[in-house]
């Protein structure tokens, strides 16, 4: 078995390896049927393709199954690409799931511990009341924990949430020290649940993507019904505050074209808006970078339309 990821596959690399299967599709070409796929590991995805597949590859092969793969590494379109010789669907006791699905670079005790100490900055009582139910439910701060904030774009790893909420809350705290009239629970609030409904919209199996609920309902409107359901059983919770910390998750995604119920209308729902903005697209631009090697010119990036440029190598 190959022990190298898929970030460190070259040209003429011969792998044999386990895989999810991120797409699948059967195409046509003049010999007969093959089958086009995009297979992905903890360290990134690739295409493949198969162009002298079995039955079961035609058949019963599956997006989110685990596959053994052997193949050759080559390149289409200047993207690199794997030939698949064999594939086949793995055992369950031959593969782990952190090679397969990508983690956040922080450990959990460390995301943990940053929630935290986030939390003991808030004074007012109600927020802390609030956030804290959330916290002491341990099957909910473990899936916040473990859960993803994005699909593909920024943050889509196991634990991509917490990292995500913690540093857009940390983010914010630095934005205020500049403007007395902020208030700073606000920011620390919805900063660590801006994004909270993202534990139910993604699934987290062989890989990420939507549940129905996700696609259906929404990580906001998720996210905006946990609080109101939960304050609404903090005796006396006052209702203007709740407004407040209400609008800060639905208006996070700063205008009616980007899926938000309403737009920011508070000065602290401003500054949630661009420093989600800022860290999303820090998390989105790390990663595209880290597949460069640092340097040199990215391939067009459709989400921010664009190339990205990250320097020369150094002599």
């Amino acid at each position: 078995m190959d022990n190298r990821r898929i970030k460190d596959f070259v040209t003429g690399d011969k792998v044999t390896a386990f895989f999810s299967v991120r797409k699948k599709a059967v195409r046509e070409y003049y010999k007969g049927q093959f089958v086009s796929l995009e297979l992905g590991d903890s360290s990134g995805r690739m295409g493949a393709v198969f162009w002298e597949p079995d039955q079961f590859a035609l058949d019963e092969l599956a997006e989110g199954m685990v596959v053994k793969v052997a193949g050759v590494v080559g390149e289409y379109q200047n993207k690199a690409q794997l030939t698949v010789i064999r594939l086949r669907l793995a055992k369950e006791d031959e593969y782990q799931l952190e090679d397969i699905l990508p983690h956040s670079p922080q450990p959990e005790s460390e995301r943990r511990a940053r929630i935290m100490t986030l939390t003991e900055k808030i004074e007012n009582s109600y927020i802390a009341a609030l956030v804290k139910s959330f916290w002491e439910d341990e099957k909910f701060l473990n899936d916040y924990l473990k859960a993803a904030a994005g699909k593909l774009w920024h943050h889509a790893t196991v634990g991509g949430l917490s990292e995500h909420s913690a540093n857009v809350a940390e983010l914010a705290l630095r934005v205020a020290s500049g403007y007395d009239f902020l208030d700073k629970d606000l920011l620390i609030f919805g900063g660590l649940f801006h994004d909270a409904g993202k534990m139910t919209s993604y699934s987290l199996g062989t890989m990420i993507d939507y549940t129905d609920e996700g696609r259906l309902v929404g990580h906001i409107c998720i996210a905006d019904e946990w609080i109101n359901e939960r304050a609404g059983k903090i005796e006396n919770f006052p209702s203007r505050l709740l407004i407040k910390l209400r609008h800060m998750i639905l208006s996070h995604h700063g205008e009616l074209s980007y899926a938000a119920p309403v737009v920011p209308q508070i000065p602290e729902a401003f500054v949630l808006y661009y420093c989600d903005e800022i860290d999303s697209k820090m998390g989105a631009i790390e990663r595209i970078r880290e597949r460069q090697g640092g340097t040199g010119w990215s391939e067009w990036v459709k989400m921010l339309e664009r190339y990205l440029y990250f320097g020369e190598k150094e002599e």
